[in-house]
Protein backbone atom coordinates (compact mmCIF):
# COMPACT_ATOMS: atom_id res chain seq x y z
CA UNK A 1 0.00 0.00 0.00
CA UNK A 2 1.93 3.22 -1.37
CA UNK A 3 0.58 6.15 -0.01
CA UNK A 4 1.94 9.47 -1.51
CA UNK A 5 -0.52 12.32 -1.47
CA UNK A 6 -0.40 14.41 1.58
CA UNK A 7 -3.86 14.89 2.24
CA UNK A 8 -4.64 11.24 1.93
CA UNK A 9 -1.84 10.21 4.02
CA UNK A 10 -3.77 12.77 6.85
CA UNK A 11 -7.01 11.33 6.31
CA UNK A 12 -6.14 7.80 6.81
CA UNK A 13 -4.55 8.67 9.70
CA UNK A 14 -7.30 10.22 11.35
CA UNK A 15 -9.65 7.63 10.39
CA UNK A 16 -7.32 4.70 11.52
CA UNK A 17 -7.18 6.70 15.35
CA UNK A 18 -11.16 7.89 14.87
CA UNK A 19 -12.12 4.09 14.20
CA UNK A 20 -13.89 5.17 11.34
CA UNK A 21 -11.25 3.10 8.82
CA UNK A 22 -12.49 -0.33 8.82
CA UNK A 23 -12.27 -3.81 7.62
CA UNK A 24 -9.32 -4.86 4.69
CA UNK A 25 -8.59 -0.97 4.28
CA UNK A 26 -7.57 -1.17 7.86
CA UNK A 27 -5.83 -3.94 7.67
CA UNK A 28 -3.73 -2.56 4.77
CA UNK A 29 -3.13 0.79 6.77
CA UNK A 30 -2.27 -0.95 9.71
CA UNK A 31 0.53 -2.77 7.54
CA UNK A 32 1.87 0.49 5.87
CA UNK A 33 2.36 2.60 9.31
CA UNK A 34 4.51 -1.05 9.82
CA UNK A 35 6.52 -0.17 6.78
CA UNK A 36 6.40 3.59 6.60
CA UNK A 37 7.91 5.60 10.33
CA UNK A 38 6.52 8.88 8.36
CA UNK A 39 3.30 7.53 8.26
CA UNK A 40 3.69 6.29 11.48
CA UNK A 41 4.55 9.25 13.22
CA UNK A 42 1.58 11.04 11.45
CA UNK A 43 -0.87 8.47 13.58
CA UNK A 44 0.66 9.53 16.50
CA UNK A 45 0.05 13.10 15.92
CA UNK A 46 -3.33 12.55 15.03
CA UNK A 47 -3.90 10.35 18.67
CA UNK A 48 -2.07 13.71 20.62
CA UNK A 49 -4.80 15.83 18.85
CA UNK A 50 -7.85 13.76 18.60
CA UNK A 51 -7.72 11.47 22.25
CA UNK A 52 -8.46 14.37 24.28
CA UNK A 53 -10.86 15.65 22.71
CA UNK A 54 -12.81 12.93 23.27
CA UNK A 55 -12.91 14.09 26.92
CA UNK A 56 -14.78 17.10 26.11
CA UNK A 57 -17.44 15.68 23.88
CA UNK A 58 -21.09 16.34 24.86
CA UNK A 59 -24.20 13.93 23.72
CA UNK A 60 -26.10 15.03 20.86
CA UNK A 61 -29.60 13.80 21.06
CA UNK A 62 -30.78 13.19 17.76
CA UNK A 63 -34.46 14.29 16.97
CA UNK A 64 -37.39 13.17 18.51
CA UNK A 65 -38.97 11.84 15.01
CA UNK A 66 -36.36 9.39 14.52
CA UNK A 67 -37.65 7.15 16.97
CA UNK A 68 -40.40 6.08 15.40
CA UNK A 69 -38.74 4.93 12.74
CA UNK A 70 -36.22 2.72 14.56
CA UNK A 71 -39.41 1.50 16.31
CA UNK A 72 -41.04 0.65 13.08
CA UNK A 73 -37.39 -1.19 11.27
CA UNK A 74 -37.87 -3.63 14.69
CA UNK A 75 -41.55 -3.88 14.14
CA UNK A 76 -42.36 -2.87 17.29
CA UNK A 77 -43.88 0.85 15.90
CA UNK A 78 -47.66 1.53 16.40
CA UNK A 79 -47.53 4.06 14.14
CA UNK A 80 -46.51 4.22 10.77
CA UNK A 81 -43.15 4.78 9.41
CA UNK A 82 -42.14 8.88 9.15
CA UNK A 83 -41.30 8.90 4.92
CA UNK A 84 -38.40 11.23 3.56
CA UNK A 85 -34.92 12.34 4.88
CA UNK A 86 -36.26 12.76 8.48
CA UNK A 87 -37.67 9.23 8.83
CA UNK A 88 -34.77 7.45 7.40
CA UNK A 89 -32.76 5.27 10.10
CA UNK A 90 -29.95 4.78 8.04
CA UNK A 91 -29.53 8.04 7.07
CA UNK A 92 -29.04 9.35 10.72
CA UNK A 93 -26.99 6.32 11.07
CA UNK A 94 -24.68 7.85 8.16
CA UNK A 95 -25.09 11.44 9.45
CA UNK A 96 -23.51 10.10 13.02
CA UNK A 97 -20.83 7.99 11.28
CA UNK A 98 -19.54 11.61 8.96
CA UNK A 99 -19.03 13.82 12.36
CA UNK A 100 -15.62 11.73 12.39
CA UNK A 101 -15.14 12.50 9.01
CA UNK A 102 -16.30 16.47 9.25
CA UNK A 103 -14.31 17.12 12.47
CA UNK A 104 -11.26 15.70 10.92
CA UNK A 105 -11.32 18.28 7.72
CA UNK A 106 -12.16 20.93 10.32
CA UNK A 107 -9.44 19.85 12.35
CA UNK A 108 -6.80 19.89 9.64
CA UNK A 109 -7.57 23.36 8.41
CA UNK A 110 -8.11 25.59 11.97
CA UNK A 111 -5.01 23.17 13.89
CA UNK A 112 -2.70 23.51 10.25
CA UNK A 113 -2.01 19.87 10.71
CA UNK A 114 -0.95 20.23 6.82
CA UNK A 115 0.84 23.43 7.66
CA UNK A 116 0.00 27.05 8.61
CA UNK A 117 -3.93 27.83 8.78
CA UNK A 118 -4.82 30.22 5.88
CA UNK A 119 -5.95 33.85 6.41
CA UNK A 120 -9.37 32.94 5.42
CA UNK A 121 -9.99 29.64 6.89
CA UNK A 122 -13.15 28.80 6.25
CA UNK A 123 -16.09 29.52 8.65
CA UNK A 124 -17.32 25.76 8.75
CA UNK A 125 -16.73 22.45 6.50
CA UNK A 126 -18.57 19.51 5.51
CA UNK A 127 -16.90 15.98 4.15
CA UNK A 128 -19.90 14.57 1.67
CA UNK A 129 -19.85 10.22 2.08
CA UNK A 130 -21.56 7.84 0.23
CA UNK A 131 -23.52 5.40 2.44
CA UNK A 132 -20.69 3.16 2.04
CA UNK A 133 -18.34 5.80 3.76
CA UNK A 134 -16.71 6.86 0.44
CA UNK A 135 -15.58 10.35 0.29
CA UNK A 136 -17.00 12.21 -2.77
CA UNK A 137 -16.91 15.90 -2.17
CA UNK A 138 -15.62 18.37 0.22
CA UNK A 139 -17.65 22.07 1.30
CA UNK A 140 -16.70 24.75 2.61
CA UNK A 141 -18.04 28.21 3.53
CA UNK A 142 -16.13 31.44 3.36
CA UNK A 143 -17.34 35.23 3.17
CA UNK A 144 -20.73 34.06 1.67
CA UNK A 145 -19.04 31.75 -0.69
CA UNK A 146 -19.83 27.90 -0.61
CA UNK A 147 -16.69 26.33 -1.97
CA UNK A 148 -17.39 23.10 -3.54
CA UNK A 149 -14.60 20.34 -4.56
CA UNK A 150 -16.01 16.51 -6.17
CA UNK A 151 -13.29 14.07 -4.87
CA UNK A 152 -14.41 11.35 -6.58
CA UNK A 153 -16.43 12.49 -9.55
CA UNK A 154 -19.65 11.32 -11.23
CA UNK A 155 -20.50 9.55 -14.76
CA UNK A 156 -21.57 12.56 -17.22
CA UNK A 157 -25.12 12.78 -17.32
CA UNK A 158 -27.48 14.43 -19.95
CA UNK A 159 -30.89 13.97 -17.80
CA UNK A 160 -30.16 14.48 -14.21
CA UNK A 161 -27.83 17.02 -12.21
CA UNK A 162 -26.99 16.69 -8.51
CA UNK A 163 -28.56 19.29 -5.95
CA UNK A 164 -26.91 20.30 -2.63
CA UNK A 165 -29.39 20.92 0.26
CA UNK A 166 -28.43 22.09 3.91
CA UNK A 167 -30.68 19.95 6.32
CA UNK A 168 -31.11 21.98 9.57
CA UNK A 169 -32.42 20.09 12.59
CA UNK A 170 -35.83 20.91 12.33
CA UNK A 171 -37.92 21.65 9.20
CA UNK A 172 -37.33 20.78 5.46
CA UNK A 173 -34.26 20.58 3.49
CA UNK A 174 -33.31 24.01 1.88
CA UNK A 175 -31.57 24.27 -1.68
CA UNK A 176 -28.36 25.95 -2.39
CA UNK A 177 -28.25 25.01 -6.14
CA UNK A 178 -26.98 22.68 -8.40
CA UNK A 179 -23.28 21.43 -8.48
CA UNK A 180 -20.96 19.63 -10.65
CA UNK A 181 -20.30 15.91 -11.02
CA UNK A 182 -16.63 16.66 -11.21
CA UNK A 183 -14.03 19.35 -10.01
CA UNK A 184 -15.23 22.23 -8.51
CA UNK A 185 -17.49 25.51 -8.36
CA UNK A 186 -18.12 27.87 -6.18
CA UNK A 187 -21.84 28.85 -5.11
CA UNK A 188 -23.33 32.14 -4.11
CA UNK A 189 -27.28 31.67 -3.03
CA UNK A 190 -29.26 34.63 -2.29
CA UNK A 191 -29.43 35.23 1.28
CA UNK A 192 -26.85 32.47 2.36
CA UNK A 193 -26.34 33.05 5.79
CA UNK A 194 -30.38 32.89 6.36
CA UNK A 195 -30.40 28.92 4.75
CA UNK A 196 -27.78 27.80 6.36
CA UNK A 197 -29.03 29.42 9.86
CA UNK A 198 -29.57 26.33 12.29
CA UNK A 199 -27.94 23.46 9.37
CA UNK A 200 -26.71 20.43 10.76
CA UNK A 201 -25.43 18.86 7.56
CA UNK A 202 -25.61 19.02 3.68
CA UNK A 203 -26.88 16.24 1.46
CA UNK A 204 -26.36 16.09 -2.61
CA UNK A 205 -29.79 14.36 -4.06
CA UNK A 206 -30.26 12.86 -7.57
CA UNK A 207 -32.71 15.42 -9.68
CA UNK A 208 -33.95 16.33 -12.82
CA UNK A 209 -32.15 18.38 -15.21
CA UNK A 210 -31.73 21.74 -13.61
CA UNK A 211 -32.69 20.44 -10.57
CA UNK A 212 -35.70 19.68 -7.84
CA UNK A 213 -38.89 20.55 -10.16
CA UNK A 214 -40.79 20.90 -6.12
CA UNK A 215 -38.34 22.58 -3.93
CA UNK A 216 -37.78 19.54 -1.93
CA UNK A 217 -35.08 16.50 -2.84
CA UNK A 218 -36.99 14.18 -5.10
CA UNK A 219 -34.41 11.59 -5.85
CA UNK A 220 -31.88 9.05 -4.07
CA UNK A 221 -29.54 10.94 -1.73
CA UNK A 222 -25.82 10.22 -2.90
CA UNK A 223 -23.88 11.31 -0.07
CA UNK A 224 -24.11 13.62 2.99
CA UNK A 225 -22.34 14.93 5.30
CA UNK A 226 -22.17 17.02 9.13
CA UNK A 227 -21.38 20.75 9.12
CA UNK A 228 -18.18 20.89 11.28
CA UNK A 229 -18.55 25.12 12.29
CA UNK A 230 -15.50 26.84 13.72
CA UNK A 231 -15.92 28.99 16.66
CA UNK A 232 -16.12 31.79 14.47
CA UNK A 233 -18.66 31.03 12.79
Amino acid sequence: MRLTDPDLRHALAASYVLGTLRGPARRRFARAVQADPGLARLVTRWEDYLTPLAENVAPVAPPARLWPSIEARLGHARTPRPAGLWGNVSFWRWLGTGFATAAIALLAVTFGLRGPPPADAPALVAVLSTPEQAPRMVIEESRGVLKVRVTAPWPPSATQDHELWVVPREGAPRSLGVVPLAGEAQLRPAQLERLLEGGIAFAVSLEPRGGSPTGAPTGAILCSGPIARSKRA
